[in-house]
């Protein structure tokens, strides 16, 4: 949904990001990484990031004029937030900055200002999408209905 939301508004935007995986990523790499990522991704040089705080300056002073639409995609800590999008002033006027977390406390803070839950498929959606991706088809294998349907509902 956060992908589909950018590609249909980043057009009015000065700068844009799509940042996916930021939990993952900050787990296999650190959080330079991905500032680094982002400041890639605006067309500003990122040589100059060397630790976190470089590159919170840095995007900070780069991006506080411009229009910039951001999309922080999986963020499970509230720390990565403030090191890849800080407060509301590093960004210019009219900028969007969408979060996306299985985890609704990292939105907690003063600085959100909607939040969206997204709502899960119905009973036979979920199945038919479980299918699709275990077993390739539409319907479970022979014999794997009883634990396609367990699946399903345990992981909601």
């Amino acid at each position: 949904i956060a992908r589909a939301v950018f590609e249909t508004i980043r057009c009015r935007f000065e700068v844009t990001c799509f940042l996916a995986n930021v939990r993952e990523n900050c787990e296999k790499k650190d959080i330079t990484h991905m500032q680094k990522q982002l400041l890639d991704q605006m067309n500003i040089s990122s040589n100059a990031v060397y630790n976190k705080f470089d590159g919170r300056t840095i995007i900070q002073n780069s991006l506080c004029l411009k229009k910039v639409l951001l999309v922080l995609d999986d963020v499970n800590h509230e720390k990565q937030l403030e090191d890849l999008a800080g407060q509301q002033d590093w960004f210019g006027l009219g900028s969007r900055i969408i979060i996306t977390t299985r985890d609704v406390e990292v939105l907690k803070g003063p600085e959100v200002h909607k939040t969206y839950e997204v709502e899960g498929l119905v009973k036979g959606e979920a199945l038919n999408l479980f299918c699709l991706k275990a077993f390739k088809q539409q319907e479970p294998t022979e014999g794997f209905l009883d634990l396609s349907e367990e699946v399903v509902k345990y992981s909601g």
